[in-house]
């Protein structure tokens, strides 16, 4: 039985994002007059304008990972925020789960940067997609199918997903493939 102050809900990075995910919402909410809608034009700076990024505002293919564009946007990715970075954090260290929530959201937000054009992005999904990946591997495919019909609504945003889900693949890969032990002397 756990104790009412857990510390490995404490210590969760999973949780921290989420709370970091929630504040961020808020305080633009409150600062651009309205919760229910993003701002844009406050954010500005902050999400990812493809053309300004096109233009050397590289630093949107980081920011634009913590803005989501209504209560439904950030519902639904700390959703599953919470169910894949948890299952990530059981399986991998820090390291892993930093590296792959923040690789993952990147390559996925490049890949939304080839829509060019005036295309604006914002939030995790690509982020969490890479989580997904790295904590389910080819198996987590089958939960993939329902968070396919989830990208109905995506729009552009299935590029971000797709980007993060490549990611978050290949760290899988790369960290929990079964090595062969060699023996010395074999």
């Amino acid at each position: 039985m756990q104790s009412q102050h857990d510390p490995r809900i404490r210590a969760s990075l999973t949780v921290w994002m989420t709370v970091i995910l929630v504040v961020v919402y808020l305080v633009l909410g409150v600062a651009g007059g309205d919760l229910l809608s993003l701002n844009y034009d406050l954010a500005y700076p902050l999400a990812q304008v493809n053309e300004a990024v096109w233009h050397g505002a590289v630093w949107m293919l980081f920011t634009s990972m913590f803005l989501h564009a209504n209560p439904a946007h950030l519902i639904g990715n700390v959703i599953f925020l919470l169910i894949f970075g948890t299952s990530l954090e059981e399986q991998g260290s820090v390291r892993k789960w930093l590296v792959t929530y923040f690789s993952s959201g990147i390559v996925g937000n490049i890949a939304f940067l080839f829509l060019g054009g005036d295309a604006v992005g914002v939030g995790a999904s690509g982020a969490i997609w890479g989580l997904l990946a790295a904590a389910g591997g080819v198996k987590g495919l089958v939960g993939m199918i329902f968070f396919v019909g989830l990208n109905i609504f995506a729009g552009g945003g299935f590029l971000a997903h797709a980007g993060g889900l490549v990611a978050g693949l290949a760290l899988h890969y790369l960290w929990f493939q079964k090595r062969p032990i060699v023996k010395p002397g074999s």
